[in-house]
């Protein structure tokens, strides 16, 4: 009898023993799961919160910029109105390329744009006299940035580049010489290439480009065809052999058009090469300069762009929650 008892509570500690095991491992299993779950939900802010904006995209110069300074740009271009910086980060890249470069190397060229020329250019896009008192100037900027949602620290380094710009510009104009070959020139485009055909030959035999146009029923205006004067080297290079070979009063081979959907005929009514430029012309060649400009101080500089498709979702997620208001 006694032994019987004795191996009922032998039974009965061994049962009880089972069953804190069991619960210990519960408890452990528990513990692991919601262990792991930490472990899940700490990865994920690391790298869907932490690392991202933080991630290295592009170095101009001396200048680095991550992921969340690229996102940051993206927006203020997409509020600006370039509707292409919420499509495609590489927008928001190069339009911070060209502004490092500005920044960092036209110092050296025009001097630094000062807060007073800021103050000068936003006044003058605001439409405000150069009288405006203090209070008016942030009654009018503070109007301003609440309807774009633009932030006044964006603002003043875009209104920066485009002063550091628009002086570059000027010098290179500045340096230009006062006359060079130019010409006036004709153009009719329709994705009529039968039409573009009977133009070319009315001009051979004899007709101004822009009465062949109106008669061939591409256009109701003989101006419609008038694209003024250019210098041959600013021409777009698709076109520039066929015009720049082009005499007075002939016309051009029937061209593809730029976005290869028409047909393009160019006829010049007007080529000098010793009259001093035209004012159009002058700007056209100060461009070309500052294009040549931007990139030789590019290489100078040096640029490093490390964008991963990842980072691209990222950013354009961001631009769009950042403009979806």
């Amino acid at each position: 009898m006694a032994a019987s008892r004795q191996s009922k509570a032998f039974h009965r500690r061994e049962q009880q023993s089972q069953e804190e095991r069991v619960r210990r491992l519960t408890y452990l299993g528990v513990g692991g799961v919601l262990a792991l779950v930490a472990v899940i939900v700490v990865a994920g802010l690391i790298w869907g919160v932490w690392l991202p904006p933080r991630e290295h995209v592009l170095t101009v110069g001396s200048r680095s910029f991550n992921a969340g300074r690229v996102a940051d740009h993206a927006a203020y271009l997409a509020r600006s109105g370039n509707g292409a910086a919420a499509a495609d980060p590489q927008v928001a890249i190069d339009a911070l390329v060209r502004r490092e470069i500005l920044l960092q190397a036209g110092v050296a060229e025009v001097g630094e744009v000062t807060d007073a020329d800021i103050r000068a250019e936003i006044s003058k896009r605001l439409g405000m006299a150069d009288t405006a008192t203090d209070e008016q100037y942030a009654a009018s900027l503070g109007d301003y940035l609440l309807a774009t949602g633009v932030s006044r620290a964006d603002l003043e380094a875009g209104v920066r580049v485009l002063v550091m710009e628009e002086r570059l510009r000027e010098k290179f104009k500045a340096d230009l010489p006062e006359s060079g070959d130019q010409l006036d020139l004709l153009r009719v485009a329709t994705n009529d290439r039968s039409r573009a055909e009977a133009v070319r030959k009315a001009v051979l035999d004899g007709a101004d480009l822009r009465d062949a146009a109106v008669t061939a029923g591409i256009y109701t205006d003989r101006s419609q065809a008038e694209l003024g004067w250019f210098a041959p080297e600013a021409l777009p290079e698709r076109v520039r052999d066929a015009i720049s070979a082009l005499r007075v009063g002939s016309a051009s081979d029937v061209l593809d058009d730029a976005n290869q959907v028409g047909f393009e005929v160019y006829a010049i009514t007007t080529r000098v090469a010793t009259e001093p430029y035209q004012s159009a012309v002058l700007d056209q060649l100060a461009g070309l300069r500052f294009d040549e400009f931007v990139e030789a101080k590019r290489e100078e500089l040096g640029v490093t762009e490390d964008l991963s498709d990842s980072e691209r979702t990222w950013i354009l997620d961001q631009v769009r929650r950042a403009t979806r208001n």
